[in-house]
């Protein structure tokens, strides 16, 4: 039976811009088209803008004209309309010479776009199953106050010889959601769904000339919040038949996962720079705290 791999989101709103662009692979010379669009969504009174990327081959495996080459060769022309777009989330992972780390980022990837009615409501959605790689952990301000708490899921990918990692998101205000997201335990296979909200406002400080005179220094800068919010999520799955990642194949993708950053991180260290494999994983059990 298949594991368990859901992964989907869906973005209502207005096409704002695109930038996709019509290129040629240096391999072999076939056409693609690659690029991004921003949709703007008005979501619980909040100003929201999704980025979302999109790729396609010009031709199918069999020599047609992709269908979706054709559709996003045209996204033009729904620039400043309604339109829905359903796509999947991607983990973006690379080393940071800065951070001297590992990074990771969660990227929408669109694959479906078309226009809808302008009467149709905004909407901000997503749903994941995986294993659960650490479970409920709190996110802190500088006061030492619960701004967030996050559940780290692992999803197999396509061929199933490796993972993507995925941190989904709890506001603290969402007690049901924090206590049902508490109990999940690293190791068990769950699936949970939620809202997207990548809420852009404008913040405006003024600093006032202390001693001087004259008008005061007024600065403007766009914050963003990309947030991931669960709504609910499902009992633990406990069957193969229903997609359970066992404890054997958990360990195979950790360790798979785990030596892909030893090859990112070579590959992007300086010079003088050192790796370290991490220790992997041998068990699985209700006491750990995380899995990577």
């Amino acid at each position: 039976m298949d594991l368990l791999k859901t992964n989907t989101f869906k973005v209502v709103g207005r096409l704002v811009s695109q930038d996709l662009k019509i290129l040629n692979k240096k391999t072999d010379g076939s056409g693609f088209i690659s690029g991004n669009v921003i949709i703007e969504a008005n979501l619980d009174g909040a100003k929201n803008e999704f980025e979302i990327s999109f790729y396609a081959n010009e031709k199918t495996q069999d020599g047609k004209i992709s269908s979706l080459y054709t559709t996003y060769s045209k996204l033009g022309e729904l620039v400043g309309k309604k339109v829905e777009v359903t796509g999947d989330i991607r983990e973006s992972r690379f080393w940071s010479s800065n951070a001297n780390q590992m990074v990771s980022a969660q990227k929408l990837s669109g694959r479906f776009i078309h226009g809808v009615a302008e009467t149709s409501n905004d909407e901000g959605s997503w749903e994941i199953g995986g294993f659960v790689v650490e479970g409920l952990k709190e996110r802190l301000t500088k006061d030492n106050e619960v701004y967030r708490y996050d559940l780290t899921l692992g999803q197999a990918n396509y061929r199933g010889d490796s993972m993507s990692r995925f941190v989904l998101h709890i506001n603290p205000a969402d007690k049901e959601i924090v206590d049902g997201v508490g109990k999940y335990s690293v190791g068990q296979t769950v699936q949970v769904n939620g809202d997207l909200r990548f809420i852009v406002t404008e913040v405006r400080s003024e600093r006032k000339n202390e001693g001087g005179f004259g008008e005061p220094v007024v600065k403007v800068f766009t914050n963003r919040q990309r947030n991931f919010f669960i709504t609910g999520g499902s009992a633990p799955i406990v069957t193969a038949e229903k997609g359970m990642y066992s404890s054997d194949i958990i360990r195979s993708l950790v360790a798979a996962y785990k030596a892909a950053d030893v090859q990112l991180a070579e590959k992007g260290k300086v010079s003088g720079g050192s790796s370290s494999e991490e220790e992997m994983v041998t068990r699985i059990s209700n006491k750990q705290a995380s899995l990577i």
